[in-house]
């Protein structure tokens, strides 16, 4: 068995070292990967633990799972379910890669870099930008956090680099009433640009989450500004008993 330890749950570690694999050329696009036995032998862990690895992989792109075929590479671009950006079960995974935190801080809601509803001037907020890379140390998108400082006073003592504010708020016991979400189109500026390695003045389409009390308030508002041309979005829903 691999030298994994507990500080994160085991299939993160497993999917970790694949991600590494595939950054670093060892395991090219194409190329099949473990299947759900192989991975249980070699670390040790249950079937239901490898197939977790292998569909968070799926999941998030970086690979195809064939039935009867096997698992593979993938070289293709990202396909993004946007129901993983309000579910929380869904949130809490993240996505293969990691983050750059690019500031860090506490600002008036007035001076912050998104508007958060229903916030007076001067609101206390934490402010967080960070930079999503993928696998392949790519640039993926910028990601901007507006929290209420009162409902998040030690987010900055967490490990930004892997924070997922949802569940943070909600390991909080913070009342989060509605979660609504936006899809904006918008044109990179030239700093925007420079963060994802694009040209200034490209179309972008921005994603927009808003945390919401039951009296109407926002208590985080984060935007995703993605990479253009790195990823598809899309809503997957059943087909309605007649």
């Amino acid at each position: 068995m691999y030298g994994l330890t507990m500080t994160v749950p085991l299939y993160v570690q497993i999917r970790r070292e694949f991600e590494a694999k595939i950054r670093a050329g060892a395991l090219p696009p194409g190329s099949r990967l473990p299947s759900e036995m192989d991975i249980s032998a070699e670390y040790g862990v249950s079937r239901a633990t490898a197939q977790r690895v292998l569909n968070d992989l799926a999941e998030a792109g970086l690979a195809i799972r064939r039935r009867r075929h096997g698992t593979f590479v993938a070289d293709v671009t990202r396909q993004i379910n946007l129901l993983n950006f309000v579910t929380p079960a869904a949130a809490a995974k993240g996505a293969p890669g990691r983050h750059e935190v690019v500031s860090a801080r506490i600002v008036r809601a007035a001076d912050a870099i998104l508007t958060l509803r229903g916030a007076s001037a001067d609101t206390a907020v934490v402010e967080l930008v960070r930079r999503k890379l993928n696998v392949r140390e790519e640039p993926q998108s910028v990601e901007r956090h507006v929290v209420l400082f009162s409902a998040a006073p030690d987010l900055l003592n967490e490990n930004l680099e892997d924070l997922v504010t949802l569940p943070y708020l909600q390991r909080r016991s913070v009342p989060i009433d509605a979660i609504r979400l936006y899809l904006d189109p918008v044109v990179l500026d030239e700093h925007d640009a420079t963060l994802l390695d694009s040209e200034a003045g490209t179309p972008a389409l921005m994603r927009r989450r808003e945390l919401r009390a039951d009296d109407g308030s926002t208590v985080e508002v984060v935007t995703t500004l993605v990479r253009p041309g790195t990823a598809e979005f899309f809503l997957e829903l059943p087909v309605p008993a007649i």
